[in-house]
């Protein structure tokens, strides 16, 4: 200890004799360990650190399973099949479901729309989730006898309650209906609604407990003590079985997923390019600094060579080489540290929205284990080869060598290794980075099927208590419409139960007239999404009309069923002929016929970057019976400019409609689309910053290695000036060195960049991993990089004196 202690004082001494290279390395390094960091805080936020929950390794997800019909694995489970899992199985402590809903919170203030969940009464048992003040629902509250009663999340205790533990005992108004407070809850669980802020017990009646064609419901379960997954996966298999036996219609099975698993699913590609994108940063730093500690031990051979003539053993010499290294490595992780806290704010934008509150990247025992131990491999990968070369070095040869002799053959090579290695890293990231950015401006350029640009939309979701008659929703309906389009500025306005991008479900099975049902193997063949719509809909978004007419004052409540259905819709199911005036009908047996009126442009309802489903339209007029669900809630205004300056003008307007009625989530289109790209946005910018770090460090790697073997050559090069070599054959003899450097690392990275892409196609849009364009464009960059490099040594080189060069030493 008292020998390394040593060391240390004398590397602390060395650095600050050289304050330029130690700043400099200590950047490189702080930069790649702190990149390092701070995607692994991310990583420990999301994949690592368990739920919290008591045994959080027993909670899972159920779900049915489509599969065996071409549809999805994983679906929202029908009541009836919650129902007999709950009863029949043998594998699960206890199984609890859950319904997304929305509320229309009235009394002591403005109308709010607040989102939250129906939950079976034992949910929060289940889970082992205490209230912040009072007491969560209990299995009692779910009697269907029982009080209405209601649980408030945190945020909504604050914002709107003040944190006052009081509001325990109070009633509130959700949709009409008075709902005593009973306690406040942690933002621990947002499955499945990340903005939930209510929780009432789930009640199902007589006729939803029977329904086994409506899929809605999500299903959470504890595993017994000592139970599997894979236990529960064939109890459920064993179970769905027996559905499908009593009900040969039916055949979907059931599928059981860890719930931390489903929670980080959607993450984890992107964390896994990242991690590897800081991977390969790390390696690159380490292969710069690596070479910056070659060129420095070249200037202190003969120093260690004195220190070995005076009896020091290559071990010792060995070890306080690594402990230089580790001083300069601690150092860097010191900054790096502070640069991954700083941008941990930015990094949480990549948790998933349904991760329990809580879960950002921070500075935890995690990530300080993973900083230590990248700092112990940080220093092995840099300080090896500087250490050996240095160690390995004959102490007679070096002090025969002159100060300008050139250094050995074998420490050129190392050099020149490095930086080969620190180019093909690059290169691999910087494909990866260039095929995101063709994606990501492929998605910018992409017709969404409607004009973005000045449109506003607002959410007015209806109560089902107070607009249960199907005249009074028109009634509503048709007076926000009038009103809002009398508004100055305003250009048409419409509705529609959902908007463009805005909810990703929403599908039928259509039976079409004249056809049999197809096969279930075949069944998605003939689904559709369903939207209602009502007023200027189709005018408001910009879809065009390409054959029949839009609903009009025709399509009353009386007159036959109508629907528009998009082009999508219309080449699957009658291909080559005419579409309006054909019929489908879809729901329960026995609905009504609907008559296609007309068809309009695809919109890519769904995600910018998956073509247009088929869909079809239905009118508000003529939907007295369908659910809450499709129930229009996103009022949409075409502006004659800036749209976001009407939305105080668009409110009250509704309330001079319904005063009651909340109108939330106000804003313009280009929101929505910011939204959809945001994922995009914060990959597509890490990648390329470290990208963008990566190609700095490589040209900074080979400028070192090319300057410095100019400053090795210059007797040489002196020598071969004083011969009648010409300045220009110089300046290309370095160029030659760092072309052939450059091409070297450019064949090996455009190999690892074929082999390594394939990590990011489910990320692409529009452009395939071998695009050549993105290819040419890396080979140009790294072509530009390398001429910037050797630049200044080509130059430096061909100013060498040959008289001066000749009398050194």
């Amino acid at each position: 200890m008292q020998t390394l202690a040593q060391d240390v004082r004398y590397a602390l001494r060395a650095l600050r004799r050289n304050k330029g290279f130690a700043a400099v390395t200590i950047a490189i390094l702080a930069l790649g360990i702190g990149a390092n960091t701070a995607i692994f805080s991310l990583v420990s936020a999301v994949l690592l650190k368990p739920l919290p929950f008591p045994e959080p390794e027993r909670l899972m997800l159920l779900w049915e399973d489509a599969s065996s019909i071409g549809g999805p694995s994983r679906v929202e489970v029908a009541p009836a099949d919650f129902v007999d899992w709950r009863e029949r199985n043998r594998s699960f402590e206890g199984i609890a479901a859950l319904e997304n809903r929305s509320y229309n919170l009235t009394g002591g203030g403005e109308p709010e729309k607040v989102e939250g969940v129906g939950a079976s009464a034992n949910l929060f048992a289940l889970l082992g989730m205490r209230a912040l003040v009072g007491r969560t629902l209990l299995p009692d509250d779910g009697a269907t006898e029982a009080a209405p009663v209601v649980a408030i999340g945190e945020r909504l205790w604050r914002r709107r309650f003040g944190a006052d533990p009081g509001v325990v005992g109070r009633t509130i108004d959700l949709d009409g209906e008075p709902r005593t407070v009973v306690g406040v809850v942690p933002p621990y669980f947002q499955f499945p609604n990340k903005d939930a802020n209510v929780w009432v017990p789930l009640k199902l009646t007589a006729e939803q407990r029977a329904a086994r064609n409506n899929y809605y419901l999500y299903v959470v379960g504890r595993l017994a003590s000592g139970a599997t997954r894979e236990q529960a996966q064939s109890d459920l298999a064993t179970i769905a079985a027996a559905i499908h036996a009593d009900n040969p219609e039916l055949r979907l099975s059931a599928t059981v997923a860890s719930l931390h698993e489903h929670l980080s699913r959607d993450a984890r590609p992107t964390l896994t390019i990242l991690l590897a994108a800081v991977a390969a940063v790390l390696l690159i730093t380490c292969a710069n600094v690596a070479n910056l500690l070659l060129a420095r031990g070249a200037s202190r051979a003969k120093e260690l060579a004195v220190r070995k003539a005076l009896g020091a053993a290559s071990a010792r010499v060995l070890r306080q080489l690594f402990t230089e290294s580790g001083v300069i490595a601690i150092l860097g992780v010191a900054v790096g540290i502070g640069l991954s806290t700083a941008s941990s704010g930015y990094l949480a934008r990549l948790v998933p929205a349904t991760y329990p509150g809580g879960a950002a990247p921070a500075l935890d025992w995690r990530v300080l284990a993973f900083a230590v131990a990248i700092t112990l491999v940080t220093v092995l990968l840099f300080g090896a080869a500087p250490a050996v070369t240095a160690a390995r070095a004959s102490f007679n040869d070096t002090l025969k060598k002159s100060v300008g002799a050139t250094s050995r053959p074998h420490a050129g090579r190392v050099r020149n290794a490095l930086v080969v290695a620190e180019i093909t890293f690059t290169v691999v990231l910087l494909t990866a980075a260039m095929l995101l950015l063709r994606s990501y401006a492929g998605l910018l350029a992409v017709d969404p099927g409607f004009v973005p640009q000045r449109l506003l939309i607002a959410e007015t979701d209806l109560s089902p208590a107070k607009y249960a008659d199907a005249a009074r929703r028109s009634a509503f309906y048709a007076a926000v419409i009038e009103r809002v389009s009398a508004l100055p500025g305003v250009t048409t306005a419409g509705y529609a139960s959902f908007a463009p991008l805005t909810f990703k479900g929403g599908r039928a099975l259509l039976t079409i007239e004249g056809r049999p049902p197809p096969p279930p193997a075949d069944a998605t063949r003939n689904m559709a999404s369903d939207r209602v719509v009502a007023g200027d809909y189709f005018r408001t978004l910009g879809v065009p009309l390409v054959a029949g007419r839009l609903f009009d004052s025709r399509d009353t409540n009386d007159a036959p069923g109508a629907v528009i259905v998009n082009q999508a819709l219309a080449r699957r199911q009658w291909p080559g002929e005419d579409a309006i005036g054909k019929r489908f009908t879809f729901g329960p047996p026995g609905s009504p016929w609907l008559t296609v009126i007309g068809v309009v442009g695809d919109v890519r309802q769904m995600a910018l970057d998956a073509e247009p489903e088929p869909e079809f339209f239905l009118f508000a007029n003529q939907t007295g019976a369908v659910g809450p669900f499709l129930w229009p809630r996103h009022l949409v205004v075409r502006a004659q400019n800036d749209s976001v300056a009407l939305a105080a003008a668009v409110r009250d307007a509704v309330w001079s409609v319904d005063a009651e009625q909340p109108v939330s989530n106000i804003r313009g289109m280009s929101e929505v689309l910011d939204v959809e790209l945001s994922s995009r946005n914060t990959q597509l910018t890490l990648v390329a910053a470290l990208a963008a770090l990566a190609l700095l460090l490589a040209g900074a790697g080979l400028y070192g290695v090319l300057s410095y073997t100019v400053a090795q050559r210059g007797p040489e090069i002196g020598l071969r000036m004083a011969l009648g070599a010409r300045r220009s054959s110089v300046v290309r003899s370095v160029l030659r060195s760092a072309a052939s450097l450059a091409a070297l690392g450019l064949v090996l990275g455009v190999l690892g960049a074929l082999a390594a892409t394939r990590l990011i196609g489910s990320f692409l849009f529009g452009v395939g991993s071998t695009d050549p364009a993105t290819y040419a464009a890396v080979a140009a960059a790294i072509a530009l990089v390398t001429l910037l490099a050797a630049y200044v040594p080509a130059r430096r080189a061909a100013s060498v004196d040959p008289m001066t060069a000749l009398r050194v030493d």
